[in-house]
């Protein structure tokens, strides 16, 4: 379908793409994450695997360069890292984390009603290139979280950026994306590759 309407010429749907892009639950796929950030002198790169456990649901397993699993269920965020207690928080109190979670979440629900709730949606692109921008809708989450970009594919997504309001953020790539990265690797040229594959 979002195939034919792309060909048809009509204009990208970003609640079409959305709803291609709903996937099972549970379901994981593996990831490299590259932050960002002024207080960091280069950006912290971890990979692992994500998984979706079902609708307000998610699992985030570091395997390098140290292991660390997140479990995310509503609004509780519990993190254990191997050799420190576990540490359990409210999500509404990182309001960049809660709004990747709510943006994942919505998207792998393939529910872009849900989406609507908390972000106005845009799309660019084709089919065989697309990126969907999410623009938090309430004021609190916008002073921190400046949109979260997703660019893939057909129905496959290749890279989540959430961006702060502060310059930084974290670009993720999953799935064929995944590999590993530099270093010295820097935010714009990483944002560019996403919106390239």
């Amino acid at each position: 379908m979002l195939a034919a309407s792309s060909a048809a010429g009509a204009p990208l749907d970003a609640r079409q793409i959305v709803a291609s892009l709903a996937r099972e639950a549970p379901s994981s796929i593996a990831f490299t994450e590259a932050r960002f950030s002024a207080l960091l002198r280069e950006p912290l790169i971890v990979s692992g695997t994500l998984g979706y456990l079902g609708p307000g649901s998610l699992e985030r397993r570091v395997t390098s360069p140290y292991v660390e699993r997140t479990t995310i269920r509503g609004d509780s965020v519990r993190i254990e890292r191997d050799g420190e207690g576990a540490r359990t928080f409210g999500l509404k109190r990182v309001p960049e984390l809660n709004g990747f979670v709510a943006a994942f979440v919505g998207l792998l629900a393939g529910d872009a009603t849900q989406l609507e709730q908390e972000f106005v949606l845009s799309a660019t692109g084709d089919a065989g290139s697309w990126q969907i921008e999410l623009a938090p809708k309430e004021a609190r989450a916008r002073r921190r979280l400046r949109s979260v970009l997703v660019s893939g594919h057909g129905s496959e997504p290749r890279c989540f950026a959430v961006l702060d309001t502060q310059g930084g953020g974290s670009v993720i790539l999953v799935g064929a994306s995944s590999v590993p990265l530099d270093a010295d690797v820097a935010l714009d040229s990483l944002l560019a590759r996403c919106r390239a594959e």
